[in-house]
């Protein structure tokens, strides 16, 4: 039976404005009229940190919407940073060299997590930051990702932590004590699935330890200053999950929880007081979903931490293609599950839709996934803030 009116009880439902084909990689020349995101804005109004989701990494009109909520959210409603799905180490570095005039579209290749810098749609959003940068009106940008497999981070991670040791007369950064560390690390920088002895993972748990408690220590006494030591601690304390969860196959996944904990200490530290966005994949930045209380998903340690000051904004569609980012082939979206909350919308006038729950609460029509992966079944209202609607989606372009 398909979905009607009762399915859409207790939802508003608004227009959102169609979104022009890509002719190029530039962004448009007129100034964009963003008053049919009114209901949006007034939908996060009390947030501090916006996630913005994307189900497959490659919809074409995911990432063109996405691009356009960042420039509201940056240019209308104050939101100074985005925080990207990307390695922590390797955005970092990318930014230093941004505030020196580097163009970030240039230098992403190899060192943003490819679906980002290497297609049309993801260019687009690395040019709007360049031009923000040129304009004098930039974004801080830092990368969240535990995941560390950039070409900086491969080149210059372990070097540049070792002379940081160095610096301060650290004896872990003596022989012994730094290869234990740093042997087995190199291979995750180069997303080499190898498993160490169980010796090799002993002796690197030990070091990292010990980096973490001369690195991590107590909390500073200027709150409102990060010290470098900070920073590295969040290096050392993102290696060590990603091995966790390399080594154990994932029955130790601890890659969200350590986003997580990398994005609120950029938030609380480096970016104290601001506004951001994240920009990522909604299985990372999604409330409410875990493995286990050991092993919570990026969007659900988020939550936990900022509360009603965190919301999330995801996207769905009736029908069309994506890019399967690990083959790089069109994969057609399944057919619209019966009464689901998309056939629903999917009847509706006005093609492309913009979907909130009223009272905040749950809204418990099924609704589905076009996920690469198993998504669990998210719901408008607990998993998610704000939901659009596509009526087709397209594959995104891979311009190099």
């Amino acid at each position: 039976m398909p979905a009607g009116p009762a399915s859409l009880a207790g939802l508003k439902v608004w227009p959102l404005a169609a979104l022009p084909p890509i002719s190029s990689i530039a962004p448009a020349a007129a100034p964009d009229d963003y008053s049919d995101l009114a209901p949006f804005a007034e939908a996060i109004a009390a947030a501090r940190i916006v996630a913005l989701g994307e189900q497959t990494h490659g919809g074409r009109e995911e990432f063109q919407l996405k691009l356009r909520l960042l420039k509201f959210l940056h240019e209308k409603l104050g939101f100074e940073v985005l925080l990207l799905e990307s390695g922590f180490y390797d955005i970092a570095r990318l930014a230093e060299r941004m505030a020196t005039g580097e163009q970030l579209d240039t230098m992403a290749p190899g060192n943003v997590f490819f679906m980002y810098a290497n297609s049309a749609e993801g260019r687009e959003m690395l040019r709007y930051l360049d031009a923000q940068q040129s304009a004098g009106t930039p974004l801080g940008l830092a990368g969240i990702d535990s995941q560390h497999s950039g070409a900086l981070s491969q080149s210059e991670l372990l070097p540049r932590l070792r002379a940081f040791l160095h610096q301060r007369g650290s004896v872990l950064a003596e022989e012994q004590a730094w290869l234990d560390f740093s042997t087995p690390v190199q291979p995750l920088l180069s997303f080499q699935p190898q498993i160490p002895d169980p010796a090799v993972q002993l002796a690197f748990v030990r070091q990292a330890g010990a980096l973490r408690a001369e690195l991590c220590g107590q909390p500073p006494a200027n709150p409102a200053k990060a010290l470098p030591a900070e920073w590295w601690c969040q290096v050392v304390k993102s290696l060590a999950a990603q091995a966790s969860s390399v080594w154990s196959e994932g029955l130790d996944y601890q890659r969200d929880n350590q986003m997580g904990d990398n994005a609120v200490w950029l938030m609380e530290r480096m970016f104290a007081g601001k506004k951001a966005v994240i920009w990522a994949h909604t299985i990372h930045v999604a409330k409410g979903f875990k493995r286990s209380e050991a092993q919570l998903q990026a969007g659900e340690a988020m939550h936990r931490h900022w509360g009603k000051a965190y919301k999330v904004v995801q996207f769905t569609a009736a029908g069309g293609n994506v890019l399967d980012f690990g083959r790089l082939q069109p994969l057609a979206l399944p057919p619209l599950p019966p009464a689901s909350l998309e056939q629903g919308l999917a009847a509706l006038p006005g093609g492309k839709l913009l979907v909130l729950p009223l009272m905040q609460r749950t809204v418990t029509v099924p609704q589905w996934s076009i996920d690469y992966q198993a998504l669990p079944q998210g719901q408008l209202g607990r998993n998610w803030d704000v939901l659009f609607f596509l009526d087709r989606v397209h594959p995104v372009t891979m311009t190099r």
